[in-house]
């Protein structure tokens, strides 16, 4: 079995060379743009909101969604906006005629094989707290030699390596993204995240679960538990929470408090049979939230993490954050180190346990500004904006470059 994979990919892999050659001789359509996130997978993060921006106020531009994903080809259809299967025969040569690719996690987002000619734009997915890139020598040390020797061979791996220009939410973050893509700070423009948007607009965003969500907090305060993955899923997370679950849901019903739950995009497929929705405990499924948590995050009152990015976003509504760093040793030891000292950015109370993490949501709930002056500090560090215009600086600077 393991024999006829790799032959399938390295026939993909020689087809996909092939394609990439030939894409450097099809003409470009300077006023067309192709958009993708997460590998294909989600109609979701940075560039789902740019591209929704753009439909909005760029009519001149056409904007494309590139997935493989049914349910996101549902969600964009039902917008009323153009979307292709990515690797479609449609797809394939609308790719081959962009001359801007819009990604959020990497050239996978969209096209890999067609984009010889391509102006690379990455919006990234969020300012980062944990090592990426060339800066996370866990995973790079085990990948490097294989990408040196495997890019030389294959063009397109090569060019995917080939950024043109990156999105940041602060100088902070300018710095860091540089490094972690070795990429000249001149190329990295400080726009803010077009998902950012979000906090600044009316939530007309429909997704199943927002009546619900609506109705309980007529009733209730609502949380939002969002832990980051470990090892890109490959270590499995789950014990963390559910060997205590019964007992933490009956503290919650308490002090009134429901606890929505969503697990990284790596952990769900592992996850999908095991979770269980308790009284005051709502596991979310990408079903629920059409594969988007933005629109949920300005219902919530409050956030509660680890080690993901996501609060440096959060920040933007001044609501509490809890931080629940329980395995902050085994974590940065054999996962990912961390860009900075976690409580000299971390503005919130910090648990070891569920029952310290319980007392510091209840604390939450009574002194919502217990820690603002700190929140404040660490927002000004990593959000250079807060208008919700980040979608509009966006398109500025890639219009600026792709004139130049």
């Amino acid at each position: 079995m393991k024999v006829f994979r790799r032959t399938i990919t390295l026939i993909k892999w020689l087809l996909g060379s092939i394609i990439y050659l030939i894409s450097y001789l099809v003409p470009k359509d300077k006023n067309l743009w192709v958009f993708g996130a997460w590998f294909g997978d989600k109609y979701s993060d940075n560039s789902k909101y740019f591209f929704e921006y753009m439909n909005r106020a760029h009519p001149e531009i056409k904007a494309v969604w590139l997935t493989n994903n049914d349910k996101a080809l549902r969600l964009v259809k039902n917008k009323g906006f153009e979307v292709l299967r990515t690797y479609s025969l449609k797809g394939t040569w609308c790719s081959m005629r962009a001359t801007v690719g819009i990604l959020s996690t990497w050239v996978n987002d969209i096209n890999r094989y067609t984009i010889s000619k391509t102006r690379l734009i990455q919006l990234w997915h969020g300012s980062p707290l944990k090592k990426i890139g060339y800066d996370d020598k866990i995973s790079i040390e085990k990948e490097l030699l294989i990408k040196r020797v495997v890019t030389r061979l294959l063009p397109f791996l090569k060019k995917g390596l080939e950024i043109n220009m990156i999105m940041a939410a602060s100088s902070k973050v300018q710095g860091i993204l540089s490094g972690a893509f070795r990429v000249s700070e001149s190329n990295i423009k400080i726009t803010g995240y077009p998902r950012n948007d979000v906090f600044f607009m009316e939530n007309t965003e429909n997704f199943p679960i927002k009546q619900k969500l609506l109705k309980l907090k007529n009733c209730f305060k609502i949380g939002i538990y969002l832990p980051t993955h470990r090892q890109k899923g490959n270590i499995d997370i789950a014990s963390m929470f559910l060997d205590t679950i019964d007992d933490v849901n009956s503290r919650l019903k308490k002090i009134n408090v429901i606890l929505l739950v969503k697990y990284h995009y790596y952990h769900l497929r592992s996850l999908k049979d095991r979770l269980a929705s308790y009284s005051n405990i709502i596991f979310l499924s990408d079903d629920d939230i059409n594969q988007d948590i933005y629109p949920v995050l300005p219902l919530v009152d409050f956030l509660i993490t680890d080690y993901s990015s996501v609060y440096f976003d959060y920040l933007l509504t001044n609501k509490p954050i809890i931080f629940a760093p329980f395995d902050m040793r085994q974590y940065v030891k054999d996962d990912r180190e961390l860009y900075f000292d976690y409580n000299e950015v971390t503005p919130g109370a910090k648990a070891t346990n569920w029952d310290e993490l319980i007392y510091f949501i209840d604390r939450a709930i009574k002194y919502p500004d217990e820690y603002k002056p700190q929140r404040d500090k660490i927002r000004r560090i990593f959000n250079q904006y807060d208008d919700g215009n980040s979608s509009q600086r966006v398109f500025d600077e890639v219009i600026k470059y792709t004139h130049s």
